[in-house]
């Protein structure tokens, strides 16, 4: 299994509101959302439902504050990048949903943080990179 992408969220809530973040991810992103049930202490297992052209699957979420090495993640992230400011927000973030991956290169766990970002307003670390980026290129990584 890779390493969970980050959700940095600018919002202090950590309730599971799978309802909300379904609506939005059937509004915007052609995607169904629902709670399987708890995967352990302060975890969720979420079934995602994509496009009629890709495999649904299931994972692992869940919420913590945010620590000093999500945020050294996310400054060597906009360093490489050679800027763009997202680590302006990610700074502002005090808690970060972990989204488990079943695979390095894993569709569904990307999806989850894309609509997960939409939601709670704040950017997606891929600690691989480390790569910090938006819902929008979230998105076309999707194709």
């Amino acid at each position: 299994m890779g390493p969970a992408y980050i959700v940095f969220s600018s919002s202090t809530d950590t309730r599971l509101d799978v309802a909300l973040w379904n609506a939005q991810a059937e509004r915007f992103f052609a995607t169904r959302l629902d709670l399987v049930g708890r995967a352990g202490e302060g975890e969720a297992r979420i079934f995602v439902t994509p496009p009629r052209d890709e495999t649904p699957g299931e994972r692992v979420l869940s919420a913590r504050p945010t620590d000093a090495a999500d945020l050294a993640l996310a400054e060597e992230a906009e360093v490489r990048a050679g800027g763009g400011g997202l680590v302006l927000l990610a700074r502002r973030c005090h808690t970060v949903w972990l989204v488990g991956r079943d695979a390095e290169d894993d569709r569904i766990a990307l999806r989850l943080a894309m609509i997960l970002a939409s939601v709670v307003l704040g950017p997606v670390l891929d600690a691989r990179g480390p790569e910090l980026f938006g819902v929008k290129t979230a998105r076309a990584k999707l194709g």
